[in-house]
């Protein structure tokens, strides 16, 4: 159960990052999700008859302006005839972050690491878990799990069996008005 000042920092976060943005799907992000995605790893499989595809070493997905490296990284429901979400999992290793970077607007950079992330390609969400932190527009969310809607611009955080959830606002720029 949320305590009441986690649950109305997550919800100013929620706020704030909407208000910052458009409802719009912005131009930016449907650039980058009709380009092809590209996989770079130093070894790969790929398992046809069950859909899943395993890299490892140097892991580093592509595509437009959203990076994604990581130790690690499967991806299942490749199948475009099954109804299965298409789910990237990639893990972090020896202390190293899986890390996430993509320009949502001109502009508007988002970052992420955790030491396990999940991107669901299909809805456009990413899951981070372990020493999750979240990186928007100045703002820095830092969790045990973090859910991000990368179209929606919606961020929630849950805290670990220690510690809270971190959130950081970067202030506003103070704008004088000028009297006729």
């Amino acid at each position: 159960m949320l305590k009441p000042f986690t649950a109305l920092a997550l919800a100013s976060l929620s706020l704030l990052l909407v208000a910052n943005t458009a409802f719009a799907q912005s131009s930016t992000l449907e650039r980058d999700f009709a380009q092809d995605m590209r996989v770079l790893a130093d070894n790969s499989l790929f398992d046809s008859g069950d859909g899943i595809y395993r890299a490892s070493g140097n892991v580093r997905i592509s595509q437009g302006s959203m990076l994604i490296t990581a130790h690690t990284l499967e991806i299942t429901g490749t199948d475009p005839n099954s109804n299965e979400a298409e789910l990237f999992v990639l893990e972090g290793s020896n202390g190293e972050p899986a890390t996430y970077e993509q320009e949502i607007d001109e502009g508007f950079i988002v970052n992420a690491h955790a030491q396990r992330i999940e991107y669901d390609a299909t809805e456009r969400v990413l899951r981070l878990f372990g020493a999750a932190e979240l990186f928007q527009d100045g703002n820095l969310v830092r969790a045990e799990s973090i859910v991000y809607n990368v179209e929606q611009k919606q961020v929630s955080a849950t805290r670990g069996e220690e510690g809270q959830v971190e959130t950081i606002f970067r202030p506003r720029p103070r704008t004088e008005q000028q009297n006729p």
